[in-house]
């Protein structure tokens, strides 16, 4: 098996284990702000880490520093929003799934800003994953 399967399957399972543990964090902590802070201190413990064993070896540029902080903004927004939407109620089950499928949105965006081209294969694969959070949600929500 190639590197980039196992450490894809990896990624895979911890995040199948983090929403299960968002969700149970999300009903015993009194709001998102204390969820968002209890679960980004882990994020600040690796940054800590990452520099104390990086020293004199980071280098970025203002350009490429600027986009990874783009990343992580929106991706922060979107955890933000995502915990949320636990928060009012919503069903782990549907909206781990929901969110899951943004690849689908990041292989769209990438035909036209990166000059991708998807298969027609990889067009089905898309219809397929919104048909799946379609099927995922006629059960309602909490």
């Amino acid at each position: 098996m190639t590197k980039w399967i196992v450490l894809s399957l990896i990624t895979l399972i911890l995040w199948g284990i983090w929403g299960v543990a968002l969700k149970i964090a999300s009903r015993q902590l009194s709001n998102w702000k204390d969820l968002y802070v209890a679960s980004n201190s882990a994020v600040t413990l690796v940054l800590v880490v990452i520099f104390l064993t990086s020293l004199g070896n980071i280098n970025f540029s203002l350009r490429s520093f600027s986009w990874g902080f783009l990343a992580g903004l929106l991706g922060t927004l979107g955890y933000i929003f995502m915990v949320l939407s636990l928060e009012v109620g919503g069903k782990a089950s549907i909206v781990i799934a929901l969110t899951s499928i943004y690849p689908a949105i990041t292989a769209l965006l990438s035909t036209y800003f990166l000059k991708e081209r998807l298969t027609l294969v990889q067009w089905i694969g898309i219809f397929m994953a919104v048909l799946a959070i379609v099927l995922l949600s006629l059960g309602g929500s909490e």
